[in-house]
Parts: C-alpha cells; sequence; structure tokens
C-alpha cells in the first residue's frame, strides 16, 4: 500500500508476517531537515524518522515489528505526514550563502557574483540578493536588467530568481508560471 503523506511525497507499507517495511520518499527541496510521523485509525502518532538525501531526493526506510507500531496506536497505518523539522534558512527565510556562483549555471554570471551573497529557497528555485550600494559596481552585472529592489533584513537589495538548475528567471513570466499559464516549456528561463 501506498499513502500520500500530508506535508509532500509518498509512504510505502508492506507487511510480512509481524514485520512492517516502511520506506518514505519525498522530493529534496533544500529547505531543510524533514521528520516522517506514522498515525493510526485512532489518537496514535509514531516518529518514523528524518529523510535523508538519496539519489534525486529524499528517503527513509524502517523494517519495524507490527507489535511496535500496535503499541503506539499506528496500526494498521492510517495516514503519514513529512514535517519540516530544521529549516536550513534563517532570518525569516533568507541566510548567506558562502559560494553562491556555483548555485549558476551560466558561467559569465559566475564570474560576476561578489562574493557571499543572502539567499532564499523556494519550492520551484531559488533567490540571490545583493545590498544596494551606491559605491559599489552592481553585482551580477549581466542580469541587471532582471532584478528587483526589495527590502530584506530591512535595507534596499537587488534580488534575482533562479530556477532549480541555476538559469535565471525572466520577472515577467514568473507570474504567469505560478498561474500554470507558461505555454513554452522552458522559455520563461533564460539561458543566461
Amino acid at each position: 500500500m501506498t499513502l500520500d503523506m500530508s506535508g509532500g511525497g509518498t509512504l510505502s507499507v508492506r507487511e510480512d508476517g509481524l514485520r512492517v517495511y516502511l520506506e518514505a520518499r519525498r522530493e529534496a527541496d533544500g529547505l531543510g531537515l524533514y521528520k516522517v510521523w506514522l498515525t493510526g485509525r485512532g489518537s496514535g502518532r509514531f516518529l518514523l524518522g528524518t529523510l535523508a538525501p538519496e539519489g534525486e531526493g529524499l528517503r527513509l526506510r524502517r523494517n519495524l515489528s507490527r507489535t511496535q507500531l500496535e503499541m503506539a496506536d499506528c496500526w494498521p497505518v492510517a495516514g503519514a505526514e513529512s514535517k519540516l523539522a530544521f529549516s536550513f534558512a534563517r532570518n525569516g527565510g533568507w541566510y548567506c550563502q558562502t559560494r553562491p556562483g556555483e548555485m549558476l549555471s551560466d558561467p559569465v554570471l559566475k564570474e560576476q557574483v561578489p562574493g557571499a551573497m543572502l539567499c532564499r529557497r523556494g519550492n520551484d528555485g531559488f533567490q540571490l540578493a545583493a545590498p544596494m550600494r551606491p559605491e559599489c559596481p552592481m553585482p551580477l552585472a549581466g542580469a541587471a536588467c532582471l532584478a528587483r529592489v526589495e527590502q530584506v533584513q530591512g535595507r534596499p537589495h537587488f534580488v534575482w530568481d533562479f530556477a532549480w538548475n541555476g538559469t535565471l528567471k525572466i520577472p515577467a513570466e514568473q507570474e504567469q508560471w505560478a498561474r500554470g499559464e507558461n505555454k513554452h516549456g522552458d522559455a520563461g528561463e533564460s539561458p543566461i
């Protein structure tokens, strides 16, 4: 039996005699560490463990006795939840990315990275931000026209949006993606 977990991902449950084999899977979103909780038909909850990186995603495998799950009032398994237990982000989602150039796909932009930048990860990509400083050259100058100005930690910053593969997103099409209206495949991602 395979269940959809609340919070994202799936849980496979297979009973073999007195043993129960469980496997939880979830997409790796880079937001932090996720715990998996089992729920029973009553009020039982059982901490299955922490999802770990494996291949392209996150995975957790456990082999438990049916009695152990019965004692926790989680047999039969009625549902599961993947819950963000520790966020990698700090300061309201922004954190210091010490090597942002490694996240980018374009070699020109990689060369223009000023050093450490603020980063915020989301479901469909990430954002990089640099403070506006009149006395300094603009960071990521090759993508200056695609930056927007936003308050970050109380100061104005240039902010760029990137897809997970490190390609720069074109701002006018970001809202179309959010509404599912982009009819051009990857045309909304710049080769920059």
